[in-house]
C-alpha cells in the first residue's frame, strides 16, 4: 500500500513554477474600467430614434453609461476630426462610427485597433468585406446600404410598362419615351384647362396650377462622394471589376471611361441639368415632387418619398439595372462600421457595446425602422427573424415629420434590398481612397460640363490608378 500524497507547500509550488516558467508573480487583476464609454459619430446617430434607443436599452441592461460625441455634419469633416484626434494618441474616444470607405485608411493610420476575432457567419458576405483590410478585421458592420432604382409605377403602367428596366440602355429608352408622352399629355390638359377659363371648363381638366415637367431620371451628380458612387456603378455596369485595383489594365480598360460617358449621355438626354448640383436630398425632392420618372438613391429615402407624394401616386423600387452582357446588377455598398479606438481607455466596454449594437436582435430593429441591416437573419421569413427588444413607442421616435414604418413591420422594399445587398460591392479598399474619390469628383464634374471627348476620361483612369496606389 502506497503512502498517502501530501499537498505541497505553496512556497514549493511557486519555486517549482518559477523554475519551469521563469516566475510566479500573478500580479494584480486589471482595474475595472471607469467612466462612460465615449462613442464618436456623425449627427445622424444622435438624432435618429432607433439607434439612440438601442444604446439607451444597453445602458439600462448593463448599468454602463455611454456618452455620444457628435461630429461635424459632413463626411469629410467627420473623417478629418477622427483622424486628427486618433493620431494625437489622446482622442478620448472608445467607439468610432466610421464610414465603410474609411476602414483601410484608419487601420493604416493607427486610429483603430484590430477586432481580433472573425465575424460570425450571420453577417452578409458582401458587407464583411467593408471591415477587412490586410487580412484582418478592423470593425463590425453596424448598418449598410445599397443603391436602388426608384420609379413611378403608376406612370409606367399608364404607358404600357409593368416592369422596371432590366439594363441601363433600356432605362434610357423607356425614360425618354414615357417622359415625352407624359409631358405632351400634361401640356394638352393644361391648355384645355386654360381654354376652359374663358368659357365652361370641361370636367376632368387639369387644375390647381401647372404640372411640373417630367424628366426621365435624377441622380446624385454634385461633386461629392455621391458622384463617386454613381461613377463606380456606371463603370461596373460597363464590365468593370469591383475587386480590381487598376482602371488601366486588363479587362478594366475602358470601363471607367465608358461609365462616365454613359452618365453624361443620360445627363444630356433624360436628366435635368440641375442634376449636377444634386445630392441624395435634392434628388429625392425632385422625385417626390413628380419631376422625375426614375431616381437612383439609397433605401433610407423611401419613407421620405412615401410621406411627400400626393395621395394616389404610386412608386416602387427595384435593384439597379443590370449589365447588358450578363444581367448582373451591382450597387456600391454604403453604410457604417463600429470600431474600437486605438487609444480607448475602456476597450472591454467598447467591445461589449459594439457587440450589442450589431447583434441579431439590434440589426432586426434597424431593419424594422428603415435602415439596412447587416445580418442575414434580419431578412428571414416572418416569424423566423430575431425579435427586436425595443418598445414600439420608443422605436417610432425620430426626425420631426419623417415617415417611418410601424414597429415590428419590415419595410415594403425588404426583399428587393436583400437581393441588392447580396450583389453589392465595396468601394476600392485602399488607404488612399479619399484621394481617389477627390480625383473622380473633379474629373467627372469637368467631363459632365464639357462637350465630351475622351481626353478627360482617359486622364481620369490614369489619375485614378495613381491615387489608389498612393502616387497621386
Amino acid at each position: 500500500m502506497s503512502a498517502p500524497r501530501t499537498a505541497l507547500p505553496a512556497a514549493l509550488v511557486c519555486l517549482t513554477l518559477a523554475v519551469a516558467v521563469g516566475g510566479c508573480t500573478a500580479g494584480p487583476p486589471p482595474a475595472p474600467e471607469k467612466g462612460a464609454i465615449v462613442l464618436a459619430t456623425g449627427s445622424d446617430l444622435s438624432s435618429s430614434g432607433v439607434r439612440r434607443d438601442l444604446i439607451r436599452d444597453w445602458e439600462r441592461r448593463t448599468g454602463r453609461a455611454v456618452r455620444i460625441v457628435t461630429l461635424p455634419d459632413t463626411a469629410d469633416g467627420q473623417r478629418s476630426q477622427l483622424l486628427a484626434a486618433g493620431q494625437s494618441g489622446n482622442s478620448g474616444y472608445d467607439v468610432l462610427n466610421i464610414d465603410v470607405a474609411w476602414t483601410a485608411e484608419f487601420a493604416e493610420a493607427g486610429v483603430i485597433r484590430p477586432w481580433g476575432t472573425a465575424l460570425d457567419g450571420d453577417f452578409l458576405g458582401s458587407v464583411v468585406k467593408t471591415a477587412e483590410h490586410g487580412g484582418r478585421i478592423w470593425g463590425v458592420p453596424f448598418n449598410t446600404d445599397a443603391g436602388l432604382l426608384y420609379y413611378r409605377k403608376d406612370i409606367l403602367h399608364d404607358y404600357g410598362y409593368d416592369q422596371p428596366p432590366s439594363n441601363w440602355g433600356e432605362l434610357k429608352n423607356m425614360a425618354a419615351q414615357v417622359a415625352a408622352a407624359y409631358n405632351r399629355k400634361a401640356a394638352k390638359d393644361s391648355t384645355s384647362a386654360e381654354a376652359g377659363k374663358d368659357g365652361k371648363a370641361a370636367e376632368g381638366t387639369a387644375s390647381g396650377g401647372a404640372v411640373p415637367k417630367m424628366y426621365g431620371m435624377v441622380a446624385q451628380l454634385r461633386p461629392y462622394e455621391g458622384l463617386t458612387v454613381n461613377t463606380l456603378e456606371a463603370a461596373w455596369a460597363n464590365g468593370g471589376d469591383p475587386e480590381a485595383t487598376s482602371f488601366t489594365k486588363g479587362e478594366q480598360v475602358g470601363a471607367l471611361q465608358q461609365g462616365v460617358a454613359d452618365i453624361k449621355d443620360r445627363l444630356d438626354s433624360i436628366m435635368p441639368h440641375e442634376a449636377t448640383a444634386m445630392d441624395e436630398t435634392e434628388s429625392r425632392r425632385w422625385f417626390a415632387d413628380g419631376r422625375a420618372l426614375f431616381m437612383r438613391n439609397w433605401p433610407v429615402e423611401y419613407a421620405s418619398v412615401a410621406g411627400k407624394l400626393k395621395a394616389g401616386v404610386q412608386f416602387d423600387v427595384a435593384e439597379l439595372p443590370g449589365r447588358p452582357t450578363d444581367g448582373k446588377r451591382m450597387s456600391v455598398l454604403g453604410g457604417q462600421n463600429l470600431a474600437i479606438s486605438a487609444d480607448s481607455a475602456r476597450p472591454d466596454g467598447a467591445r461589449a457595446l459594439i457587440e450589442a449594437l450589431t447583434g441579431p436582435a439590434a440589426e432586426r430593429c434597424l431593419l424594422e425602422r428603415g435602415f439596412a441591416a447587416t445580418r442575414d437573419s434580419a431578412y428571414r421569413e416572418a416569424g423566423k427573424t430575431p425579435v427586436c427588444p425595443l418598445a414600439p413607442a420608443a422605436a417610432d421616435r425620430g426626425e420631426p415629420g419623417a415617415a417611418r414604418p410601424p414597429a415590428d413591420r419590415e419595410p415594403p422594399y425588404t426583399r428587393t434590398l436583400y437581393a441588392a445587398l447580396r450583389a453589392a460591392e465595396p468601394r476600392p479598399r485602399s488607404a488612399h481612397y479619399q484621394t481617389f474619390s477627390k480625383v473622380v469628383q473633379v474629373r467627372v464634374s469637368e467631363y459632365l460640363g464639357s462637350r465630351g471627348g475622351t481626353a478627360i476620361a482617359d486622364a481620369l483612369a490614369r489619375e485614378a490608378d495613381e491615387a489608389l496606389s498612393g502616387r497621386g
